[in-house]
């Protein structure tokens, strides 16, 4: 099913899917775009090269309440957090929902699954959004992401001349274009034809991970790690990073379990509660954050943990970011000769 809107009319889609679900979308939020349930006058940014925080948030939020308690004397009652919320996800990049997919595996393919993040998942229709003018920093295609297409979506758009091209890959997806009713008009756009380039900033990664599990002590992490800042800000923008804190907050008679974001770059993230940390320095969580992204998932799950979004590049204060540590760790093309 292939359908178009025109963008004059975009406004009243998102008000019919807003009655419906959860709505996110890529909003203009002062300086940066970021992925915020939409409300009417918000300033959407369909065009923006990518949000300046990834859209894990929607399935992982930075901070979540999922157990409740209440004590009344030897009694103790325990309430899991249940989230039902029909979600829709609105013009997430096709690095993006690769990133998902990635979290999936950790979050859902694992016994016992995360419920919430299980249940966000099936509640949610994905809409994906083509990148016709990539960002300079995106470098996915080293990762063998196609700009152009997001194959686990539930509806593949394309903004093309002032009018999005929708096409519905999912009963979800046709779902959602039924709601969409007389807006629409059939489309007859062939967006595969196109042809989109991306930076690879010269990376050849091919045989890293099995070449990095040798290197555990290689010198280079004695160099590598000097300039980070341990700010933590590759990982709260990085669409593939995943770790989490959790805490309790009350007192005897009732309280609650939350998680939030947290990050391997912070010194306190493996301290133990005798005092011992195995990551002491800054070098143990630069090597520790590089190797997860290339070699820990890969030997998990037969992939680098990177879409090549590029948002670590933008963001570090001092250009540690992953295609340094590439190209520090020899994962270079050689020119032929």
């Amino acid at each position: 099913m292939k359908k178009m809107i025109t963008t004059d009319n975009l406004t009243e889609l998102w008000a019919r899917l807003a009655e419906e679900s959860t709505l996110y979308l890529p909003v203009q939020d002062g300086p940066m775009v970021l992925f915020q349930p939409w409300q009417e006058g918000v300033q959407v940014d369909l065009e923006a090269f990518n949000s300046a925080v990834s859209p894990k948030d929607i399935f992982l939020p930075r901070e979540e309440t999922y157990l409740n308690y209440r004590c009344s004397g030897q009694a103790l009652e325990l309430d899991a957090v249940e989230d039902d919320r029909a979600i829709t996800a609105f013009g997430i990049h096709p690095c993006d929902l690769k990133a998902i997919e990635m979290l999936d595996r950790v979050f859902i393919e694992q016994d016992p699954p995360d419920n919430l993040y299980q249940k966000r998942r099936e509640n949610t229709t994905v809409v994906a959004l083509s990148c016709t003018n990539p960002d300079p920093f995106c470098f996915c295609g080293v990762f063998d992401v196609n700009p152009l297409d997001a194959p686990g979506a539930d509806v593949m758009a394309h903004l093309v001349d002032g009018s999005l091209h929708l096409e519905a890959r999912t009963e979800k997806g046709k779902a959602l274009l039924e709601k969409a009713g007389d807006l629409l008009e059939d489309s007859t756009v062939d967006i595969a034809k196109r042809e989109v380039k991306t930076a690879d900033f010269g990376l050849n990664v091919k045989g890293l991970p099995e070449d990095l599990k040798s290197r555990f002590e290689d010198p280079v992490w004695d160099e590598l790690y000097k300039s980070c800042l341990s700010c933590g800000v590759c990982t709260y923008v990085c669409p593939t990073c995943y770790c989490f804190d959790v805490e309790d907050y009350g007192h005897e008679a009732k309280g609650e379990r939350f998680r939030c974001w947290d990050s391997c770059m912070f010194g306190h993230f493996t301290q133990m509660a005798g005092g011992h940390n195995p990551r002491p320095s800054r070098k143990e969580r630069v090597r520790q954050r590089f190797m997860h992204k290339l070699q820990y998932y890969h030997e998990a799950y037969g992939e680098i943990a990177c879409v090549g979004c590029g948002r670590c590049l933008r963001s570090c204060p001092v250009n540690l970011d992953i295609v340094q540590a590439i190209k520090a760790l020899g994962g270079e093309k050689v020119e032929q000769r």
